[in-house]
């Protein structure tokens, strides 16, 4: 297969495959070699903050002199960004190859399994071959049923901000959604989770039962250009005030791998920290224009707290998935906007331009309603505001690649 043929391949698997679980998966990588026994790992979990925590810890074990692989979903633009070595993703024709080098071994033992569970595999498999130090790990959803949770106990597993998100998949409440995430601790290993009040009972006695060291960060302050942790300051490229607590997690997960024997020096983590970026997470493309993903209320609630820190006029561009709770989040962000800007994607998930504009005039917030996206931004670039393109993460790929091309 060539590269548009692999990625073709890839959306054609179903997304999930019955039985949930990993026992499919496993027996695929066992054909493969088992390469996920060959890697160590940082395996991150959460609602929201977890890419942000993967792309930290990674630039700062690349600073450090460790070859690192960088696992993570969705793409932005290109499916490529999703596996990485020392910041490079992939190339084309090298992620054909391992394509059709896993899907043969697929097909010939009758192997099915789903997208995800395949594109880890394929992750494991580069990873493995390209003799990667130490793997940063991001769920793709959930933990205990993520096909990411085949791999052996990690150096630290991560649980980041948790919050409702994929109801229908983790649990209706947040209780049960924690439970699932705890589901990366294994017996005998290491935690770092940011406080997580409401749900840290439940991390606790996932961590006892486990038998795993538990570490609960300290409360992190964010700075104008970065953030303060336990008396230490450090420059921030990433944007947000949310990123202070991110960051925590990371300082601690540094900490508990020098403790195992790495060497990670604190330039190497002030260099981390300062020159790690991540796309559409408060991601400023131009002065003016900020991207951010955020597209549960969670993200949506630090979301509005960055904006508001801003002391601008906001112009939102703004759409959401029907599977997420638009209304409460469309509210909720639409309070700081001087201008709301509905927009919409040419998929069956994705809200209408008018539905959104219901909940702003509902709200007593004046929208227009502009299908076309690349309309949409142009119309709000007319604005002397500053412009946040939100709501959904596929917004933000299409955002990019239109702003790119202006």
């Amino acid at each position: 297969m060539n590269y548009t043929e692999a990625i073709d391949y890839v959306h054609a698997i179903p997304k999930f495959v019955r039985p949930l679980g990993n026992e499919k998966l496993s027996g695929l990588l066992d054909l493969l070699g088992n390469p996920q026994n060959k890697l160590k790992f940082v395996h991150v979990a959460g609602t929201n903050g977890k890419g942000s925590v993967c792309t930290m810890t990674a630039e700062i074990l690349k600073r450090a002199g460790y070859k690192t692989g960088l696992f993570t979903s969705p793409f932005i633009v290109v499916f490529n960004e999703r596996i990485r070595i020392n910041g490079e993703m992939i190339d084309n024709d090298t992620l054909a190859e391992y394509i059709t080098k896993v899907s043969e071994i697929m097909q010939k033992n009758d192997v099915q399994v789903s997208e995800f569970a395949f594109i880890t595999a394929v992750a494991m498999k580069y990873f493995a071959d390209c003799d990667c130090d130490i793997v940063v790990l991001e769920t793709g959803m959930g933990g205990r049923l993520d096909a990411t949770n085949i791999i052996p106990t990690p150096e630290c597993a991560v649980l980041t901000s948790i919050s409702l998100d994929h109801t229908q998949y983790l649990g209706e409440t947040i209780d049960e959604i924690a439970k699932e995430k705890c589901g990366i601790i294994k017996q005998g290993g290491c935690v770092v989770t940011v406080p997580n009040i409401s749900v840290q009972d439940i991390i606790k006695a996932t961590a006892k039962t486990e038998d795993a060291n538990l570490i609960i960060c300290d409360k992190a302050t964010k700075t104008d250009s970065g953030f303060i942790y336990k008396d230490k300051e450090y420059e921030l490229g990433l944007g947000g005030v949310y990123q202070a607590e991110n960051a925590s997690a990371v300082t601690e997960i540094i900490g508990v791998l020098n403790q195992k024997g790495y060497a990670i020096s604190e330039d190497a983590m002030r260099d981390g920290f300062k020159y790690a970026q991540w796309q559409a997470r408060y991601e400023f493309v131009t002065p003016d224009i900020v991207i951010d993903g955020g597209h549960n209320k969670d993200g949506i609630r630090v979301l509005k707290e960055s904006l508001k820190a801003e002391k601008r006029p906001i112009t939102l561009v703004i759409t959401m998935m029907k599977d997420k709770d638009y209304a409460e989040c469309i509210s909720d962000i639409i309070s700081v906007a001087e201008n709301v800007i509905a927009t919409e994607l040419d998929m069956p998930r994705a809200l209408k331009a008018d539905e959104i504009k219901k909940i702003c005039d509902n709200s007593g917030v004046n929208c227009l309603a502009i299908p076309d996206v690349g309309d949409a931004i142009a119309e709000a670039m007319t604005k002397d505001s500053l412009i946040c393109i939100c709501g959904s993460l596929y917004l933000a790929g299409e955002a990019k690649c239109i702003l790119e091309n202006k």
